[in-house]
């Protein structure tokens, strides 16, 4: 039974494998990471800029924390500083004019993750340029909406919890739970953004009971690739004698690559998944003829 599971395992990640080559997915993932790498500036400056004019620049450091949470320390914290450098002041100029153009850069890279989604689903779009851009900009809103959210949730996390220990004082006995479902909710977000690129970009229509394998498999990866990552650049990469001024933006691009080609492959195993339940609904299908021929009149 174990050598036979082994065996399937080792079948699904050579077919997910051979597939991530056929559809050229290093270079699909290249694309990738020089959008998200393009967008992440603006879309993150947008967002924690839009939050310190509304006077809550809590909110808006929170938000940077959120999207650099998991990456290793000496990738985030470079890029982080210096998004934080828009926090010291009011900045309407960006949240009217730079959103403009910060919508347009981010959806980019919306796009360039559809490019990996259709590429992996072998599925043409109809669509015009226009929609599917206006829904990669959409897209981009929700995502903002949603960690700016989660940032207010973490935000005001304290206020509410010393409330609810004050009317219930035997919840601090709960404190552990309570804090790990409160960073949890990153997760979950995570989680149902990557679900939705899956649903919602490629076209045609597919469940989230069917993406689900891809958007866990990419999850557990980037996790997985953040602590190695981490480790390795701590003990045996030295970018900064290697590039320089530059080491912080390289080690950066060289995260993403990883990352990237982690979501292409989560792609593909959705894509061969699914190419295996319509070869065994074809077959059922061929049997069930097959039957009816044999006990026919």
């Amino acid at each position: 039974m174990t050598l036979s599971l082994m065996g399937r395992a080792w079948r699904l990640a050579r077919d997910v494998v051979l597939r991530f080559i056929t559809h050229d997915g290093w270079a699909i993932a290249s694309h990738v990471t020089l959008a998200i790498l393009l967008a992440i500036f603006p879309f993150l400056i947008v967002v924690t800029a839009f939050a310190s004019f509304l006077g809550t620049v809590d909110v808006a450091q929170e938000t940077v924390a959120l999207v650099f949470e998991g990456w290793p320390a000496a990738v985030a914290e470079p890029l982080a500083n210096e998004i934080a450098r828009v926090l010291t002041g009011r900045r309407g100029d960006l949240v009217t004019i730079g959103l403009v153009l910060t919508l347009w850069v981010a959806s980019s890279a919306v796009e360039a993750m559809r490019a990996a989604l259709v590429r992996a689903y072998g599925v043409t779009d109809p669509r015009p340029f226009w929609l599917t851009r206006v829904q990669s900009i959409i897209f981009v809103l929700i995502g903002a909406i949603g960690l700016m959210l989660v940032a207010i949730a973490i935000v005001l996390w304290p206020t509410v919890w010393n409330i609810l220990t004050a009317a219930l004082p035997w919840l601090t006995q709960m404190q552990g739970v309570f804090t790990g479902l409160r960073y949890g909710a990153t997760g979950l977000f995570l989680i149902v953004t990557l679900t939705l690129a899956h649903l919602w970009l490629p076209y045609g229509r597919r469940s989230a009971k069917r993406v689900l394998p891809g958007v866990i498999f990419t999850i557990l990866l980037w996790l997985t690739a953040a602590a190695i990552f981490g480790i390795w650049i701590a003990n045996f990469a030295d970018y900064a004698s290697t590039y320089a001024g530059l080491g912080s933006i390289m080690a950066a691009i060289v995260f993403l690559n990883v990352n990237a080609t982690v979501f292409v492959l989560g792609c593909e195993l959705n894509a061969v998944l699914a190419d295996r339940r319509a070869a065994r609904s074809e077959l059922r299908g061929e049997e069930r003829g097959t039957a009816a021929v044999v006990g026919g009149p």
